[in-house]
């Protein structure tokens, strides 16, 4: 018990910012497997080509950049459901699948 008063000055910052780093990785993660920025970037291409802002040929190279990244963010999603019920397996909890067409997506 001692010790462990002793060691706060030390371990108390290291704790602070380990939480810290781990709250970034956190939110940094979430912003990475969110198709949210994605889309709104695709909108904001789509107004500027409407707005002549650029011409088709600059809109169709960032778009095609943009719908690569959508690509690769769903699929991180699916491998997350993917490693998540795998680990619920163990549990022996009941599985529920949702199709979606694929025009809403």
């Amino acid at each position: 018990m001692l010790l462990k008063l002793l060691g706060l000055p030390l371990t108390l910052p290291a704790a602070g910012i380990r939480y810290c780093l781990e709250k970034v990785a956190e939110i940094a993660d979430a912003e990475m497997n969110s198709e949210e920025p994605v889309k709104a970037e695709l909108l904001e291409l789509q107004l500027a080509l409407e707005e002549g802002e650029m011409d088709e040929a600059q809109y169709r190279g960032r778009e095609a950049v943009l719908l690569a990244r959508l690509r690769q963010v769903r699929e991180r999603q699916r491998e997350l459901a993917r490693q998540r019920s795998e680990e619920d397996e163990g549990g022996g909890g009941a599985r529920v699948y949702i199709e979606i067409p694929e025009e809403l997506r």
